[in-house]
């Protein structure tokens, strides 16, 4: 497999498991566990951000 559409496909899956997070952290009543659930949407938005980057660089380097 070519590594962008690797990426590609861990982008996606990122970004779902970003969006159910965030649903969690809503419905979340303890307030340690909604702040779990914004750092772990924290860090996602970081590999995200990442991966985003690299996609761009290839695709200006392509």
């Amino acid at each position: 497999m070519d590594e962008k559409l690797i990426l590609s496909y861990n982008l996606a899956s990122l970004k779902m498991i970003r969006s159910n997070l965030h649903v969690y952290a809503l419905e979340a009543v303890d307030g340690v566990a909604q702040k779990g659930y914004h750092e772990s949407m924290m860090k996602i938005d970081e590999i995200i951000q990442t991966i985003n980057q690299v996609l761009k660089n290839e695709n200006q380097s392509s």
